[in-house]
């Protein structure tokens, strides 16, 4: 057999990189979309540095999650699809957020607790130490945002493309010692109820976002901080993507063996 050439081995190489830099790309906006909406309604309601705290956990943990319970996720999407749909159709479409969300979490938390009593192998069983890695990681991270929301301002497209990519990296450093230390904490209907719970909600308000898009309107109360979501997550998310991008395709051309943003790496 000859020695293969130089093409034969970058070729795979190339498409080594790619892929990585796709799935970190897909986390980077997953990111994004689940940061910008935490800001906006936490700033409402806190004080305006308290928001980036807020967003960085939520978005970190939240990720870990969805990420990892791909599954799942398609399980519940359907279900709280429907559900949520139903509540908007019963309830009005211009209803506030909350209700939707609301319905959403409660039946993806019973869609992951049926999953993971049935399901007997799946890494959703190791739910609560992804959560509680990706907790720490964002509030890590979230120190960044706090200095530069108190220092440059809101300007969030640019910190979400910092900070996704960060984020995601000192989640999977963090992430091998939870999953030693923190992986039997609750019994796997605890497990799959608290991806499911996340999952769900993230669909709820994502569902209320396209409706108010769709209709071009949603309650008064709620318009300035649709629309500064609308206005924001766009960019956000394309920015998020980019930085990602080049995070997960530097680490495959350096072969750095991080695993994939929010995966375990297949362990049960």
């Amino acid at each position: 057999m000859g020695t293969p050439s130089t093409s034969d081995t970058h070729g795979p190489k190339a498409l080594e990189a790619l892929y990585r830099g796709l799935t970190w790309a897909f986390v980077g906006a997953l990111y994004a979309a689940m940061f910008v909406p935490v800001f906006e309604v936490t700033s409402d309601v806190l004080p305006r540095w308290v928001a980036p705290i807020f967003a960085t956990v939520a978005a970190t943990a939240g990720g870990a999650l969805v990420y990892s319970s791909s599954q799942l996720a398609v399980q519940t999407a359907i279900f709280s699809n429907i559900a949520v749909f139903g509540y908007l159709l019963v309830g009005g479409i211009t209803v506030p957020p909350l209700g939707p969300t609301v319905v959403g979490a409660a039946v993806g938390a019973i869609t992951g607790a049926f999953y993971g009593l049935i399901v007997k192998e799946s890494r959703i069983y190791r739910a609560e130490a992804k959560l509680l890695a990706g907790i720490a990681a964002g509030g890590v991270i979230s120190v960044i945002g706090l200095v530069w929301v108190l220092v440059i301002g809101d300007q969030l497209v640019w910190l979400i493309a910092i900070l996704a990519p960060v984020s995601g990296a000192l989640y999977l450093r963090l992430l091998d010692t939870f999953l030693e230390r923190f992986s039997d904490l609750l019994p796997p209907v605890g497990d799959g109820a608290a991806a499911g719970l996340v999952i769900g909600a993230f669909i709820g308000f994502g569902l209320w976002l396209m409706a108010g898009v769709a209709l071009e309107r949603v309650l008064p109360e709620w318009q300035a901080t649709y629309d500064r979501i609308i206005e924001v997550a766009p960019g956000a998310i394309a920015a998020a993507s980019v930085t990602t991008f080049v995070l997960g395709t530097l680490k495959a051309a350096l072969g750095l063996n991080w695993g994939d943003p929010y995966d375990d790496q297949g362990r049960t």
